[in-house]
């Protein structure tokens, strides 16, 4: 079971490596600033990042008609390959979950991204509850409610816990 915690600065360069290895960082110095970041960690070792804006009104900035108002959004999620399919990718947005719900929010958002891995992460965001809202193609918005989210039990342990 993953440990999920905040990001720390000694994680950048795995963040930095995580991202790149998922096609999603342009091998840039890994800058997290305005964002809220957790970590995924399995025996000592950072093996997941989940970039996330807590307090978001995406959907109505945009002309989302459907969109529930604020919300958390999840701008980022990577997970070592290595890792994969062990609970690291569900942990990550169980914690993000928590966070939305502690804040009172009752949704969550996304955007998945584009690239090489596009297929496989929309099958996980899927696979996790999410679904397509508003009209389909590119930059496309998913979401699920923080209930769905929070009802699989047992996916994660937080630090402090």
């Amino acid at each position: 079971m993953p440990l999920i915690r905040d990001l720390v600065q000694a994680d950048y360069s795995v963040v930095e490596e995580l991202l790149y290895s998922n096609h999603l960082g342009g091998g840039r110095f890994y800058d997290p600033e305005g964002l809220d970041v957790v970590v995924a960690e399995l025996r000592g070792s950072v093996v997941g990042v989940a970039e996330f804006q807590l307090h978001c009104d995406f959907g109505h900035d945009i002309g989302r008609e459907a969109h529930p108002g604020e919300q958390t959004f999840v701008l980022t999620m990577a997970v070592a390959h290595a890792a994969r399919r062990g609970g690291v990718g569900r942990a990550l947005l169980a914690e993000i979950a928590r966070r939305a719900q502690e804040a009172g929010h009752t949704f969550l958002a996304l955007v998945p991204q584009d690239g090489g891995d596009a297929a496989d992460r929309q099958a996980f965001f899927q696979a996790c509850g999410f679904t397509l809202y508003g009209p389909a193609g590119p930059g496309a918005a998913w979401g699920c409610p923080v209930s769905e989210i929070l009802a699989v039990k047992g996916t994660a342990a937080t630090a402090g816990e």
